[in-house]
């Protein structure tokens, strides 16, 4: 049996990888690339000349990560989405069987989901500047965790070792990946760059303009990458359906049939039921974190919302305000939406960026918190 004992450790794979972008122009795609030959056996013109780095970078694994947070305060993060892709879990062609994955949906069968909304902030549903889904994840089971239990999900995801116990090497996947990497940091404690296990950070906005697929360089939004390849996902803004599509267009973006755009509407149709059975919490070999029953108003873990039954609660908040007053009855003090505006009164920073800034080629624009801080129609670059 051969082993799968990596043969450089994650910070050795790192050092050769940023050695070879920054002296040889190994792009994003070609990282992807190097992964997805050792997946389905084809040569691809590659800027990777060491042999020892490729055997290690096509034993990462993909952890995609992405975070839905609350509109009118972004500390408040209400989903986690992630999906992970283990090159060990998926099957390859040998010396003697050309049996393996020939598509980016024979690869796609083998991904592991994850849909976490978490609960002290789960009742807060997005809906004034970009309507969220947490309740309709399209690719497995969505459950209900803590704080704690979402950290501890983060580091079981992120800290993975190999049979001999050593760590394995993970490249990390997004669609604008800086504010996940702050997302992870600042509310759940966890600075995934300083763990030594990340050897390469991929942005599907950065592979789309490599692959000339954002007009004028300008940053794509998801929706606009999928729709390329003739896929629409109705419920996007859902963190697990985000990251789980930034996956497949990071695949077709990179995989060798399917360089020109090709519409997938129905192999996306396909993968949703499949997936879906593979990720439910009763599934074999899942990992399963939270509760799959939590009510969002009265904090049962025997029911859902949809079945609550509780009438009487009691907000303090409301209760102070003539015009809310009547409603107070309806909610816990801590559950209060209007309490969780009044806090952050002066919102500085939008679950979703001003569109405008997002596709402008001004970094000043598109990067960091700028376009986060306004909305489309109040985009203060626009002219006249």
């Amino acid at each position: 049996m051969a082993s799968f004992a990596s043969p450089m450790t994650p910070a050795e794979l790192k050092y050769v990888l940023e050695a070879k972008t920054r002296d040889n122009g190994l792009t994003q795609s070609g990282i992807l690339q190097c992964w997805l030959q050792g997946i389905i056996g084809t040569n691809m013109p590659l800027s990777m000349s060491n042999s020892a780095a490729t055997l290690a970078l096509q034993d990462a694994t993909i952890v995609g990560l992405d975070a839905e947070w609350y509109e009118h305060d972004s500390s408040l993060i209400t989903e986690l989405g992630v999906c992970i892709l283990d090159p060990r879990s998926i099957l390859k062609p040998s010396s003697t069987s050309t049996i393996g994955p020939s598509s980016v949906w024979d690869i796609l069968a083998a991904l592991e989901t994850h849909h976490v909304r978490i609960k002290p902030h789960a009742h807060l549903v997005n809906k004034d500047f970009c309507s969220g889904y947490p309740e309709n994840f399209q690719f497995g089971s969505t459950t209900f965790a803590s704080i704690p239990t979402a950290q501890e999900m983060l580091r079981s995801i992120f800290l993975r070792h190999d049979e001999h116990a050593f760590p394995r090497p993970i490249i990390f996947i997004g669609h604008a990946v800086d504010n996940d990497y702050e997302v992870l940091k600042q509310r759940f404690g966890i600075d995934v760059l300083s763990l030594g296990i990340i050897v390469s950070t991929l942005d599907t906005q950065t592979i789309a303009i490599e692959q000339s697929l954002s007009p004028m360089n300008r940053q794509i939004s998801l929706k606009n990458l999928l729709a390329h390849y003739g896929i629409q996902e109705q419920y996007l803004h859902n963190a697990g359906n985000d990251i789980v599509t930034t996956l497949i267009t990071a695949l077709l973006m990179t995989h060798p049939t399917t360089s020109s755009p090709t519409p997938s509407t129905l192999a996306y149709a396909n993968l949703k039921p499949l997936l879906t059975a593979s990720n439910t919490a009763s599934s074999p070999h899942h990992p399963s974190y939270g509760q799959l029953r939590f009510c969002t108003k009265c904090d049962s873990q025997l029911h859902t919302l949809r079945h609550c039954k509780v009438s009487m609660l009691h907000c303090e908040f409301c209760a102070g305000d003539p015009e809310l007053v009547a409603q107070s009855h309806t909610h816990k003090t801590e559950k209060c939406v209007e309490g969780a505006r009044a806090k952050k009164a002066r919102r500085t920073q939008n679950a979703v960026p001003c569109q405008w800034c997002v596709q402008s080629t001004d970094p000043k624009r598109y990067k960091g918190r700028e376009a986060y801080g306004h909305d489309n129609g109040e985009c203060p670059f626009l002219e006249g």
